[in-house]
């Protein structure tokens, strides 16, 4: 009961007999009511105008509720607390995302200016009637304000969960190497553009300090910074995330960079840049055994391209790694700069020396050195990438001789 209507002299009854006049009163003139909202929403929303009409079907539904809800919560006599939350029972769940919580405050303020304006209408000339069902009025506003606030929280935390388990399953398709329609229809649920370019990463799980869902979820927000798509999740020891929307020509170290203080302490491996979500299987096949290829080496940096791990990779076990410098080795290096190569790194580590073995200038052996550079993008003259190139022969020579 309003607290100015019982601070006046009126007896209970008085109160009884009054209520009770109003509740039938309001029951009457339900349609009336209802009809003026959804012509009030029509004339003063915009956005429900622009509504595809299934949506806009649901909505007038929520009015019409909303104007029924109070005319029940009203006659059972303003105490119960039953009848409130019902006015988004009626409401699909796909309401949450069509209307914004601010879109639905202005519904609900919109539907309660109507049986406002419509007071005087309802309770004549009783002055008494009209404060009484004016305080009803401000009394129901902010139960239906708390009950609005409920149903977005419940949607929002169900529709986390559901986002959540979508990703999941992508990202363990991803892992097992599945490309079916089933994984481009989940991620598109997930909210991706699965015809963007897509890059792994895989680095260690975040202290435990701090749960691990915060540490995801810094992940997350660095993407929504960076306007691109993330999935993050934990295997093992490993945290590994799919970042969509970088562009073909990004360089992968430079898209990782923001993310990799979200990992645990050690090194973080980027995959190549791959050109769609169905093919994210092979950036984060990469990235995953360039990872477990980090025990072979002394020291490694922050951050890492599965590019410059190849020669560990391969003694990890991940020979496929090196498939693409054999190819090009074998298919665009002429036979000359493969023996000049391999005397180099085998036999005369030495411009000089090889020269001299060769019998060849110097200049020639320098031309046919930067040459392997050009077409591998290999550094003849770097521990690293020499140690790649004199494994990638040896291959070579072997699917020869194959």
């Amino acid at each position: 009961m309003p607290r100015s209507i019982r601070s006046t002299e009126s007896t209970p009854e008085r109160i009884a007999a009054e209520h009770a006049v109003l509740a039938r009163r309001v029951q009457r003139m339900t349609g009336e009511l209802t009809t003026a909202a959804t012509s009030r929403m029509e004339d003063t929303l915009p956005w429900f105008t622009a509504l595809p009409a299934n949506e806009r079907a649901s909505v007038s539904l929520v009015a019409q509720s909303g104007i029924t809800n109070f005319v029940e919560w009203f006659s059972a006599g303003l105490e119960s607390k039953d009848h409130v939350g019902d006015i988004f029972s009626s409401a699909p769940r796909e309401l949450a995302r069509a209307l914004t919580l601010q879109q639905t405050v202005e519904l609900v303020r919109t539907y309660m200016a109507v049986v406002e304006e419509m007071v005087e209408q309802i309770a004549g000339t009783n002055e008494y009637r009209q404060s009484y069902l004016r305080e009803s009025l401000l009394r129901y506003s902010s139960e239906i304000a708390f009950a609005a606030a409920e149903f977005y929280a419940r949607a929002a935390e169900t529709r986390g969960a559901w986002d959540a388990r979508l990703q999941d399953l992508v990202l363990d398709a991803i892992l097992a190497g599945s490309s079916d329609d089933a994984l481009i229809a989940r991620a598109a649920a997930a909210g991706w553009d699965v015809n963007k370019h897509v890059l792994a990463l895989v680095g260690p799980v975040p202290s435990t300090q701090v749960a691990i869902e915060v540490h995801m979820e810094q992940i997350r927000r660095t993407a929504k910074a960076a306007k691109l798509d993330v999935m993050v999740g934990v295997h093992n020891d490993r945290m590994i995330t799919i970042i969509g929307g970088v562009a073909e020509t990004d360089n992968p170290e430079i898209i990782a960079k923001p993310f990799v203080g979200h990992f645990g302490t050690g090194t973080v491996v980027t995959g190549p840049i791959v050109s769609t979500l169905q093919d994210a299987h092979h950036s984060a096949l990469a990235a995953l055994s360039g990872y477990r290829a980090l025990s072979f080496l002394e020291t490694s940096p922050r951050l890492v391209d599965s590019q410059d791990l190849i020669s560990a990779r391969v003694i990890a076990g991940d020979t496929a790694a090196i498939d693409p410098v054999v190819a090009k080795i074998r298919n665009e290096l002429r036979g000359d700069t493969r023996h000049t190569l391999a005397c180099y790194l085998e036999t005369a580590p030495t411009i000089e020396g090889c020269a001299r073995v060769l019998f060849v200038h110097v200049n020639t052996v320098r031309y046919r050195l930067r040459r392997v550079l050009e077409v591998t993008g290999l550094d003849p003259f770097d521990p690293t990438d020499a140690l790649t190139l004199r494994i990638a022969l040896m291959m070579e020579r072997n699917s020869t001789d194959l």
